[in-house]
């Protein structure tokens, strides 16, 4: 239950990176901005979803030889951001990708103690994709809807402890150039056709099982996000892929039959996840919708 309605609210702004990987129409709806991370291919540096934009980055990476890098923005990206906008807002939130999988957090911690005279809090997601994408959502649904700061702060942490974040990887190789997972594991994997079904918790990315083939990973995936989902409670939904739309869309399909939706998004993952998670990845996210 929602309290504390502020009927003449301040103007808050909120600021995430580009792994939220929410689709351009809903950050200019809800005057998210963001602040990008970088993809280093063959020496050149690039930034993530502006320069490099996911429908050309998928085709590079079916090509290229060498697995590119990514760098997290540094405390001056966000300092940057800030203080171009904070003159218009009273305040700002910065949510960004889990703190146990970037520095992106940390950098934004001290872009924020730089910023001393404005009211600048870092909020950790503690996730990545649609767990930030979704959580950014609801705190601006909440600063519209007129909740003060600290009670909005508190209302984005129950719903961040109510999110649900699983996934599979369609192809090992990324993972294992990028070093995740040794090439010993990638060679049985490869061998067992396994693909990996996993989840966010506590920040960090956690095995949970794995499937032989694409429809039982699906499947797989699809019956431990039943189990967990409240049946009482409304989610919004956010699916982001590696390059596999119609997989997406089959997926929110299933979903929608078994669980009451609100926002339904479906998008790419963003350059700088893509680097890792690889081609035809799948993130489904469940977050209890802010109405």
């Amino acid at each position: 239950m929602i309290s504390n309605i502020d009927k003449n609210p301040p103007k808050l702004k909120i600021i995430t990176d580009s792994s939220c990987d929410l689709p351009d129409a809903f950050l200019k709806e809800y005057d998210i901005d963001y602040v990008p991370f970088y993809v280093n291919i063959d020496g050149k540096s690039y930034i993530d979803r502006t320069e490099l934009k996911p429908e050309v980055y998928y085709k590079q990476l079916r090509s290229i030889k060498n697995l590119p890098t990514t760098s997290a923005p540094n405390p001056k990206d966000f300092f940057d951001k800030v203080n171009s906008v904070v003159k218009d807002y009273s305040s700002v939130i910065i949510t960004t990708i889990s703190s146990k999988l970037s520095a992106t957090y940390q950098s934004a911690k001290i872009a924020s103690k730089r910023l001393r005279e404005k009211s600048v809090y870092v909020f950790d997601s503690l996730s990545g994709s649609g767990g930030v994408g979704l959580l950014c959502l609801a705190a601006a649904k909440l600063a519209r809807k007129g909740l003060k700061e600290d009670n909005l702060i508190k209302e984005v942490e129950r719903i961040r402890e109510e999110t649900i974040l699983l996934g599979y990887v369609d192809n090992l190789e990324n993972l294992v150039k990028s070093g995740r997972i040794s090439n010993f594991k990638y060679l049985i994997g490869r061998l067992m056709k396994a693909k990996p079904i996993l989840q966010v918790k506590d920040g960090l990315i956690q095995p949970l099982s794995k499937a032989t083939g694409k429809e039982k990973a699906i499947k797989k995936m699809l019956n431990i996000l039943y189990k967990r989902v409240n049946k009482d409670v409304k989610y919004d939904i956010m699916i982001t892929h590696g390059d596999d739309h119609e997989t997406s869309e089959n997926i929110l399909k299933q979903i929608e039959n078994k669980v009451e939706l609100g926002e339904k998004i479906v998008n790419f993952l963003t350059p700088a996840l893509a680097t890792h998670l690889g081609l035809g990845t799948i993130v489904v996210t469940l977050s209890p919708s802010v109405d």
